[in-house]
């Protein structure tokens, strides 16, 4: 415990507990006699002196040796720091492996749906804001879920959520069953990037969409064989796309490491010569204060 935090707690010790005071005893206090320590001689202050000076060279000394063996370990071919720099050699060879497995991936052909036609557009502007639509004999439904403050504020934008409509119906049969529940994942992400596009329109004022089909919600991507939505994002080749950016920072991160354990490595290297000879100096200094 830090010595300011023992006298700290002392101190509440003492205003919650407070010593009793002493009574003054009736017999008058006699007077007190000082002696004055004994001096020392010339020679016993010297040896004291030089003591002192032999505790501080015997410390320093300790700090030097440090320095020394540091300096030692790292001139060697096999070391703390090489052998760190090796890990991280491996590290950056696992990333060059990754990068190259997802470069590798397969484009598959892409696999349109049938156009569809989107009817039935109702949108409702207010807040809480609706959106409805039809695909073929499915209707879907998107609401807005407001969060409210306690005196009535809204907190923020509200989302959309679906309220109605099955995603599976829009998967024709004989569609590829491989295929099937990556397919209605992307639909439910093209279906809410859709209603949010239509709320965001109604409530600027800018005129709907007109003419979109369901496969205009799923165009198939060329680059990675996925599909895109109505505004021709690609979840899939974002996903790839964040995994490069993921693993070029943390290359870069670990480049930056190796290279400074290297530049400490160098650096204590270089010091060994100037660190002997003060190891050196030191143990002279030493011998003549014994002397």
């Amino acid at each position: 415990m830090p010595r300011w935090l023992i006298c700290e707690r002392k101190a509440e010790a003492l205003i919650e507990h407070p010593e009793p005071a002493v009574e003054s005893p009736s017999v008058a206090p006699q007077a007190r006699v000082f002696q004055a320590p004994p001096q020392r001689t010339t020679g016993e202050t010297s040896a004291l002196a030089g003591g002192d000076k032999l505790t501080r060279l015997l410390q320093r000394r300790d700090g030097v040796v440090f320095d020394v063996d540091q300096a030692e370990r790292a001139a060697q071919l096999d070391n703390p720091w090489r052998q760190r720099m090796a890990l991280i050699d491996e590290a950056i060879a696992t990333i060059a492996v990754d990068r190259a497995a997802l470069e590798a991936l397969p484009v598959r052909p892409g696999l349109p749906l049938p156009a569809q036609p989107i009817v039935d557009i109702e949108v409702v502007a207010e807040t809480p804001a609706a959106v409805r639509f039809r695909i073929g004999s499915e209707h879907f439904a998107f609401a807005e879920e407001i969060d409210w403050a306690e005196r009535g504020t809204q907190l923020a934008q509200p989302e959309l959520f679906r309220v109605s409509g099955d995603v599976a119906q829009l998967v024709p049969a004989s569609f590829p069953s491989d295929r099937v529940e990556e397919l209605r994942d992307h639909l439910s992400a093209s279906l809410f990037v859709l209603a949010v596009d239509f709320r965001d329109r109604a409530i600027k004022g800018v005129p709907l969409w007109t003419g979109l089909t369901l496969s205009d919600l799923a165009p198939p991507c060329q680059a990675c064989g996925g599909w895109r939505d109505v505004h021709g994002t690609c979840a899939e080749c974002q996903r790839r796309q964040w995994r490069r950016d993921h693993l070029a920072d943390e290359e870069t991160r670990l480049r930056s490491e190796r290279e400074r354990e290297d530049s400490d490595r160098a650096r204590l290297a270089e010091r060994l010569p100037v660190a002997r000879r003060r190891l050196a100096e030191v143990d002279a200094e030493i011998a003549a204060t014994q002397t």
